[in-house]
């Protein structure tokens, strides 16, 4: 069996050797809190109220990019919360307009008379 020469690696890259300061264990740290709270706000906007918990969302996800961390599905699901929200509304929207169109309706099918059955 022969060893590799010195110099050359055996198989895998070695891993960066160099230490991470307190500054920037902290720094990332701080990406993770706002990476995390995107998605918890993201979640919360898609089960309940899209329209509050949307765009912090979207801003906790903006906060963890500056800070280098991605938090795309925070953002994802930001944009999620608003569209269903949205979609909510103009269904409310047309079922009262559908309700209140068969309410005005009624006078006008109550003075019709009913067909003579015998």
């Amino acid at each position: 069996m022969t060893t590799p020469p010195p110099g050359l690696q055996p198989g895998y890259p070695q891993p960066d050797q160099t230490p991470v300061t307190q500054g920037q264990l902290r720094w990332y740290l701080e990406g993770m809190k706002h990476a995390r709270l995107a998605a918890v706000f993201g979640v919360l906007g898609i089960v309940s109220i899209g329209v509050v918990f949307g765009p912090l969302a979207i801003m906790q996800s903006k906060k963890a990019e500056a800070y280098g961390v991605p938090a795309q599905d925070g953002r994802i699901m930001g944009w999620v919360g608003i569209g269903l929200f949205i979609a909510a509304c103009l269904f409310f929207i047309a079922y009262f307009i559908f309700i209140v169109s068969i309410i005005s309706q009624l006078p006008h099918i109550i003075r019709t008379p009913l067909p003579n059955r015998y």
